[in-house]
């Protein structure tokens, strides 16, 4: 069976995320009807792992098996015209047989974007910041999490994901025009960490938590700390990288 590799692009606004979930719409439940539907065969989609609900991506990786060779510009037209318009396959191609989209996944990198002003054409992918804002704040705070951390704080352990240690490479504040936008890119992520890393830092920026209790957190890993959740419709998976 060939084994085809995906470049996905969604906005995840209208979905539960990217795990297929019984009478909930999801990426991977929508991938997975459209495959059936063009190459009429039972699929599955394999990501190289989730987005929670509201998240969007630019480069999620999935990769499938179909049971013939296909024509890939002609099955990828079918594919995207029977995808709800929010979610496209921007790019198909054979893979090495053994090739996993999430086992075979060497980093992971996402960014979040917030907006300082009103912005109805981007309020669906970003969140509003009106307050008054120290980007030296931000920046201070980005840098301590560059490099290996136990992110215990600012998630929540699982048996599927006992671990909360990530080697974070990248790890940065930009202004953009009237935008600021977080880019962090680590081996893994556990579970709502970029969002709590997020929204815990704008509340140091912006003066509702002091700067030495984000370097506790990190420093001194709690449990039950848990940081502040940032909205999920800012953040936005950017890219996979494979060796």
């Amino acid at each position: 069976m060939p084994r085809y590799k995906l470049w996905v692009e969604y906005e995840g606004t209208n979905y539960h995320g990217w795990q297929i979930q019984p009478d909930q719409p999801t990426i991977q439940g929508e991938l997975e009807k459209a495959f059936q539907q063009i190459s009429r065969e039972e699929v599955r989609v394999h990501g190289q792992g989730r987005t929670d609900q509201g998240v969007h991506a630019f480069e999620q990786i999935a990769h499938v098996d179909l049971k013939e060779e296909v024509d890939i510009p002609r099955f990828q037209y079918g594919i995207n015209g029977v995808l709800p318009a929010d979610i496209a396959v921007w790019r198909m191609e054979v893979s090495a047989d053994d090739f996993h989209a999430r086992f075979d996944a060497t980093a992971r990198q996402y960014a979040y974007f917030y907006t300082r002003r009103y912005h109805p054409l981007y309020r669906r992918t970003t969140e509003k910041v009106l307050q008054d804002v120290d980007i030296n704040l931000l920046n201070q705070c980005a840098e301590w999490v560059a490099g290996r951390h136990d992110f215990e704080s600012f998630t929540k352990t699982s048996d599927e994901q006992p671990s909360a240690v990530c080697d974070v490479a990248l790890s940065e504040w930009k202004e953009v025009e009237e935008f600021l936008v977080y880019r962090i890119r680590a081996n893994r992520f556990v579970r709502h960490l970029v969002r709590r890393l997020v929204g815990t830092m704008m509340r140091v920026a912006t003066g509702r938590r002091e700067v030495g209790e984000f370097k506790q957190m990190l420093e001194q890993p709690d449990p039950g700390e848990g940081g502040y959740t940032a909205s999920p419709k800012g953040l936005i998976l950017e890219k996979v990288n494979y060796d």
